[in-house]
């Protein structure tokens, strides 16, 4: 099957909105939930016969792919989807999407566990796909065909088998860009967040051709950090902006711990549990809320603000693995509270919409430890206030680093003592043979100091 391309001039954005479906239409997706579940424990079982079958006969079957799994599926779904009570045969309630998603998602995980066997796909070891239980998994299912659109009413959806479903939020954004012909809805997902349900629009748009950057020759740096949220500074040396963190998690931190102890109390199962369970839930999606709407709110500015954007390129996942160190649980909190690595994500792409640049800085640059005055490098530790040994000057850590990240080409080039810059980010995760070496100590040039910057121990 020819994968999809994106047409120039256009491309792919989400839209969420919060639905307000009737009791039936709720039965309806918990049922859709759970013909997504099925299917993917069906395909997992399946490769796990075929992975079986050829260690005791070396006999190979076709690769695991949506295409071929969904035709086996075909003909035996009569046999698999059959209510044990009744006898009946319940996949017919169901859209295909649901069984088409279940399939799809599992033959990803195959190959995604393949990939990271053989060392070519990079980050966290990936396992083989497990069963999914209900209760467990994250109860979610996408439809790419059948009556997917948004109706003229701006307060409905319209979804294959669940029918017309009222949004809580008004629609007219996207039904406004649908009318004029510059949006197509290319697939609708639908997710149980918390206590509500959610749905995302895969929404093909065709951008404005126009550059609708206000200051398009601006260029600043910006500090991202848990005291701030970000620090906004240009190539002159000002500050232009200081963004407060907004602490989510630390503000709904008590009452979480409230609600977690008086689950503990009650027993699995009961009411008090559920309604407990429930009211974590509606906390754990407040905390998510106010995060993302802060992060988009930023970063949707810095891309229609200025022309240049240099951010950080930070070891997010290395800087939370750090352990060992005086209050390093606290220090990892407030970073998964800050959502370091989220900004930069957001910026990727909102920079291609509005026509402004990103530019990453290398992991190894020390913004923080340059003087922006006479170029010294020093090592400040944890400091937020230093004072330069070479010209005296004293600097706020996070100021610094901004007004460095902004002048991040002619900094990098001069300063000698930070050594050569690093290519390209590897791709591919080294062997074992490379990772033993690194343990033992054979090969002292992959190791990194104690380094705040980095997040390296």
């Amino acid at each position: 099957m020819a994968r999809f391309e994106i047409p120039d001039g256009w491309c792919i954005q989400a839209f969420r909105f919060t639905l307000d479906p009737t009791e039936e239409q709720v039965r309806s997706l918990a049922r859709h939930f759970g013909a997504r579940r099925k299917a993917y424990n069906w395909t997992v079982a399946a490769l796990k016969a075929d992975i079986d079958a050829w260690h005791a006969t070396g006999v190979e079957t076709s690769k695991p792919s949506l295409r071929v799994l969904r035709k086996k599926w075909n003909t035996v779904k009569d046999e698999v989807c059959v209510d044990v009570e009744t006898g009946t045969v319940w996949w017919p309630e169901c859209s295909k999407e649901a069984y088409a998603d279940g399939i799809g998602g599992a033959v990803d995980a195959y190959w995604n566990w393949q990939q990271s066997r053989s060392d070519k796909r990079t980050g966290k070891r990936v396992g083989f796909p497990r069963f999914k239980r209900k209760g467990c998994d994250a109860d979610r299912v996408t439809f790419t065909t059948g009556a997917m659109r948004i109706e003229r009413d701006r307060r409905h959806l319209t979804i294959p088998v669940i029918g017309t479903v009222r949004t809580q939020e008004n629609t007219r954004r996207v039904e406004r860009l649908i009318a004029k012909g510059r949006a197509r809805v290319l697939a609708i997902s639908v997710r149980r967040n918390g206590t509500r349900l959610d749905a995302s629009l895969r929404v093909l748009i065709r951008r404005p051709q126009q550059v609708s950057v206000a200051s398009p020759g601006s260029r600043v740096g910006v500090d991202l950090g848990v005291r701030r949220l970000a620090t906004i500074a240009n190539e002159v040396g000002a500050v232009l902006e200081q963004v407060p963190n907004p602490r989510p998690l630390d503000a709904a931190l008590r009452e979480l711990r409230h609600a977690s102890r008086a689950r503990s109390r009650c027993t699995k199962g009961s009411r008090r549990y559920r309604e407990c369970t429930t009211q974590i839930s509606r906390l754990h999606r407040r905390v998510n809320d106010v995060r993302t709407h802060h992060l988009h709110v930023l970063t949707t500015r810095l891309a229609k603000t200025h022309g240049r954007i240099v951010v950080e390129g930070l070891d997010a996942a290395g800087m939370l693995r750090q352990k060992g160190l005086a209050g390093a649980r606290a220090r990892r909190r407030g970073l998964s509270d800050s959502a370091l690595g989220t900004p930069r994500r957001h910026l990727s792409y909102k920079t291609g919409w509005y026509g402004s640049a990103l530019m990453v800085a290398d992991r190894r640059f020390p913004s923080s430890k340059i003087c922006h005055v006479c170029r010294h490098v020093q090592d400040i530790g944890w400091a937020e206030n230093w004072t330069c040994d070479s010209c005296s000057v004293t600097h706020q850590r996070d100021d610094n680093a901004a007004i460095n990240l902004a002048r991040y080409e002619e900094t990098f080039r001069s300063s000698a003592q930070l050594g050569p810059p690093l290519s390209v980010e590897p791709t591919v995760r080294p062997g074992p043979a490379r990772l033993v070496a690194v343990k033992r100590g054979r090969d002292a040039a992959l190791r990194l100091p104690n380094n705040p910057e980095t997040g390296c121990k």
